[in-house]
């Protein structure tokens, strides 16, 4: 499975993306909505609370899922597809967009959970379809991204700072 690091976002599509994540976000009465592939690395964030910690909140919160679906193992359960850690002031659901990306969505104890699993179940189709369009274009790699030259140039110099 192709990792996201290794793919490129346009800026309309990312655009499009935080547009998803602030409708969510603004629909469900969230203090914030995150996108961020399995590996916990963030594609886009809405939302003033996680941005300076969004970094180590993405990287913790594909940790938890990881951990989660290999419980889901240990039970013959084939995965688990949505996590809901509930808190004193605020909650958390965590939701597989295809099976490459979470979405991630805090809110406080005032929304109703129902709400944010119907609403976050429409927002991951459509992060879906624009996330399946992204991966799907072979144009957009980072191999085809950087010239030849400059890989070359960047090999030489890796050579040289390692060599024995």
């Amino acid at each position: 499975m192709e990792q996201l690091t290794n793919l490129i976002i346009s800026d309309r599509e990312l655009a499009t993306i935080s547009t998803v994540l602030l409708k969510l976000m603004n629909d469900t009465n969230a203090t914030s909505a995150m996108l961020l592939d399995k590996s916990g690395q963030v594609v886009a964030v809405q939302g003033t609370g996680t941005r300076r910690n969004a970094t180590t909140l993405g990287a913790l919160l594909a940790g938890v899922f990881s951990s989660s679906r290999e419980v889901a193992k240990l039970l013959d359960e084939k995965d688990f597809r949505n996590i809901f850690q509930q808190g004193v002031q605020e909650n958390i659901y965590t939701t597989m967009v295809e099976e490459q990306w979470l979405l991630v969505i805090i809110f406080d104890k005032l929304t109703h959970i129902g709400l944010v699993k119907v609403l976050s179940k429409k927002a991951s189709d459509e992060l879906g379809r624009i996330l399946e369009r992204v991966r799907t274009d072979t144009t957009r790699t980072k191999s085809s991204v950087l010239n030849l030259q400059f890989r070359s140039s960047v090999e030489d110099t890796i050579d040289l700072l390692f060599r024995d």
